[in-house]
């Protein structure tokens, strides 16, 4: 047996990842393409922001992120934390009056770092 056939031997089990040329562009089309219809709920939902949340708690308060149909919202730890608790049914209400499409069922609250 000589070297080459006792290297190919031991590497061979390896994987060897294959070679493809892509364009940039067209993976960044390709991955939206995959996850428009996230990409528009979540739009919906930052773009009524303002309109659901009152006035006064605007700047304790944001949006944290989706899990399924419930949103997680942050909010400053508090009182302000406590308004937006007893707010969040109301808050749910109206993004549902505004934009039924949102998918939105659930608020969950929790403090913002």
């Amino acid at each position: 047996m000589d070297e080459d056939s006792q290297l190919r031997g031991a590497t061979g089990w390896q994987y060897k990842p294959k070679r493809t040329d892509s364009r940039l562009g067209d993976e960044i089309t390709s991955y939206l393409k995959q996850h428009l219809h996230a990409f528009e709920k979540n739009a919906t939902i930052v773009d009524i922001w303002s309109q659901v949340i009152p006035p006064a708690l605007r700047d304790y308060c944001r949006p944290d992120k989706r899990v399924g149909n419930t949103l997680y919202v942050q909010v400053m730890p508090g009182t302000y934390m406590y308004q937006m608790q007893t707010m969040a049914g109301e808050v749910l209400e109206r993004m549902k009056q505004i934009s039924p499409r949102c998918g939105i069922q659930k608020i969950k609250i929790i403090a913002m770092q």
